[in-house]
């Protein structure tokens, strides 16, 4: 990752949280979720760069501080496109460092997405302008796809197409609206 893309990845991530007033620094000081971001963000880019890892060493231990006790796994380096929204206090949120999310990915509070012990049944990969409702479960060789939305509470275990809702355990598809749920969130 270079400076341009970190640039390019907060100010998406900024984007998301519109509906506060005041600028990038209005915004970091009167929302933790965005604080993580933003420090999970540059964390990454300093551990990507040989002259970062000295401010890396450094900046971590305040990151890790801040996400023990809000408990958020957000693994640095996580593979996660511009845009990420923590809404409601993203507490208890569970993210496999090798997992890859898109862009504009919604995810509440109480979300574990992952794999088995050892990766033995593969990592999930989000796509983009996905909403993961509060309490889902996303586990093993997973692909969900654009546009979709994660019931709350669902545990997801099979592929989820374009578009789709789902819900229940193990989740079902519900509807096909999910575009239409997704663009209408992510404008909000």
């Amino acid at each position: 990752m270079n400076f341009a893309e970190l640039k390019e990845l907060i100010l998406a991530d900024y984007n998301r949280y519109h509906h506060i007033r005041g600028g990038i620094l209005h915004v970091y000081i009167s929302n933790i979720e965005f604080q993580i971001i933003f420090w999970f963000r540059v964390l990454s880019y300093l551990k990507s760069i040989k002259l970062g890892q000295i401010l890396y060493i450094i900046l971590k231990l305040p990151y890790e501080y801040i996400t023990h006790i809000l408990s958020v796994s957000l693994p640095i380096g996580t593979t996660i496109g511009g845009g990420l929204s923590f809404p409601h206090h993203g507490f208890n949120i569970v993210l496999n460092q090798t997992i890859t999310i898109g862009n504009n990915c919604t995810i509440m509070q109480g979300v574990t997405i992952g794999s088995s012990k050892n990766n033995n049944n593969g990592i999930p990969t989000i796509g983009n302008n996905v909403i993961i409702c509060a309490g889902a479960i996303i586990i093993g060789n997973v692909k969900i796809g654009d546009y979709s939305v994660i019931g709350a509470g669902s545990v997801v275990v099979h592929d989820v197409p374009a578009g789709a809702v789902v819900a229940g355990n193990p989740a079902k598809i519900i509807s096909h609206k999910g575009r239409e749920i997704s663009t209408g969130y992510i404008k909000r």
